[in-house]
């Protein structure tokens, strides 16, 4: 004769069991047996119902998550797609460093340079240095000797087509090419705001103010917080940050030979 699986004990387990059975009961709390005895009477006391728990698949499997990874993924190649050529450097003559965001690189590592540069952003040359950008078929920089500026990332294909450019003291030379129809291209002076659609011209910040130099096409120019007018090619426009009113003219000589050199060599790659 065998004894069943759960009948089989241990000799601690059969004193364990015993010592339990031999405790006292504890008398019924007369409060808590009041309570259910009103209750139950009135009807109060019910089953408790069972939680329904709604089992849900992982995100990864929910259409809906593939829909707006999806849409992510779209949306960021359509940026890259879109996304501008990268400024590179056509020229780095002279001697001394250029400082680019506020870290100084060797006018001779062009590699360097255009590493730096490649997305735009606060240049900063010596009296020495003279350094020339091109940006596809879009734009050709010239930043002058003893320049401080900044240059924007170059406008994208389609959407964002918008240039900036900052003159704080120098001088910057600019050409468009046809790549850049379409495109604006803001620049902005202390004293003046500019706006080009298209076209070769100077942006020379002086002690007394800006000057804008037109080869080229059509340029918008006007005092900060007044009106813009016109400037043709061939004329220039002198903005004082005295308060004086504007100075028009033909352009300085030396700008019309320095903007006809520039345009010369970028033609090929522009058009």
């Amino acid at each position: 004769m065998s004894d069943a699986p759960d009948q089989i004990q241990t000799r601690e387990q059969r004193l364990a069991r015993e010592a339990l059975a031999s405790l006292p009961r504890p008398p019924a709390d007369p409060v808590f047996r009041a309570r259910l005895r009103r209750e139950f009477a009135a009807g109060a006391l019910t089953a408790a119902r069972p939680e329904v728990v709604e089992l849900r698949p992982p995100w990864w499997r929910s259409p809906l998550s593939w829909a707006a990874a999806a849409a992510v993924l779209i949306a960021a190649a359509g940026l890259w797609l879109d996304r501008g050529p990268d400024w590179s450097v056509v020229s780095a003559t002279g001697t001394g460093v250029v400082v680019v965001n506020g870290h100084a690189t060797p006018l001779d590592r062009r590699a360097d340079l255009e590493r730096a540069l490649r997305r735009g952003g606060t240049i900063r040359l010596g009296e020495g240095a003279r350094l020339e950008l091109g940006a596809g078929g879009q734009m050709a920089i010239e930043v002058a000797p003893a320049t401080d500026a900044t240059v924007s990332a170059a406008a994208g294909r389609w959407l964002g087509r918008t240039w900036t450019a900052a003159v704080r003291s120098g001088e910057l030379r600019f050409t468009t090419g046809r790549a850049f129809h379409g495109a604006r291209l803001a620049i902005a002076t202390p004293e003046a705001r500019v706006e080009v659609v298209g076209t070769t011209l100077a942006v020379i910040r002086e002690a007394a103010g800006t000057c804008v130099c037109v080869a080229e096409g059509r340029v918008m120019m006007g005092p900060r917080g007044a009106p813009r007018a016109p400037i043709e090619a061939g004329r220039r426009r002198f903005i004082f940050n005295d308060g004086r009113a504007p100075e028009e003219a033909e352009m300085r000589p030396v700008e019309k030979v320095a903007l006809s050199e520039m345009r010369a060599r970028h033609l090929a790659r522009m058009e």
